[in-house]
């Protein structure tokens, strides 16, 4: 284990969880890993504090410690990376699209997949290195790893709300054409998700897109998005 991974391992063990919070794994995370009960909050307060420390973190540091985290036994520890890759932008842009899908692997069910895959990458990360990461999501969305694929669509949920370009609405929706006939949850909500963040700035497409292919996408993904479309609510 990581010396640095240790320190922060130690400091989650100690750390209370919050009121309302069980020592015991709460159901929806969808993983069965250790859960120390700590709320999301609690979790990034102890990953700031060390940042707030150690600034100046090399590369070479700072990869190792993630690599340490998402190989860690817990819960808390396969989040953790989330602050760490915000936190560190030049190093996240550093990184080789080859080790996040590696690490991509380390994930088990929805939460864990959201708290790399939500808002740590955006529109301008994606675009500076098009070819790579459009690449990239294709794998993961063909992947046999239905956390993987899950990734691939959550990865594009801030970007598509973020800049109006046609290359990302496009593989958005190839790849919720790819994944449509899914019946694991993981993907019907995501595909949901990911067409209701499009509408933001690619309205009139993703109307189209439900409208002709309704009959084929997920039921939820259907009337969630023409409700949002409808109303501006999920």
């Amino acid at each position: 284990m990581n010396e640095h991974h240790r320190a922060i391992l130690e400091c989650i063990e100690r750390t209370e969880p919050a009121r309302g919070h069980t020592s015991q794994r709460p159901e929806h995370l969808g993983t069965a890993r250790r859960w120390y009960g700590l709320a999301n909050a609690q979790r990034r307060k102890i990953i700031l504090d060390f940042v707030a420390e150690n600034r100046r973190m090399p590369y070479a540091g700072w990869r190792d410690l993630v690599d340490s985290l998402y190989h860690g036994n817990s819960y808390e520890e396969r989040c953790a990376p989330q602050t760490l890759l915000l936190r560190y932008p030049q190093h996240r842009r550093a990184l080789p699209l080859t080790q996040l899908d590696e690490w991509l692997g380390c994930l088990e069910g929805w939460a864990e997949v959201d708290s790399t895959c939500q808002t740590v990458f955006n529109a301008d990360d994606l675009l500076a290195a098009w070819d790579d990461w459009s690449a990239l999501l294709r794998c993961l969305a063909s992947d046999a790893n239905v956390n993987k694929q899950r990734a691939a669509l959550v990865l594009l949920t801030a970007p598509i709300s973020q800049a109006d370009d046609a290359r990302l609405l496009d593989l958005a929706l190839e790849l919720i054409q790819q994944l449509r006939s899914h019946k694991d949850k993981r993907i019907t909500k995501a595909i949901s998700w990911l067409l209701r963040k499009g509408i933001k700035l690619h309205r009139a497409a993703i109307a189209e897109f439900v409208e002709s292919n309704a009959k084929s996408l997920p039921a939820i993904a259907v009337r969630e998005t023409v409700r949002k479309l409808a109303t501006g609510k999920k």
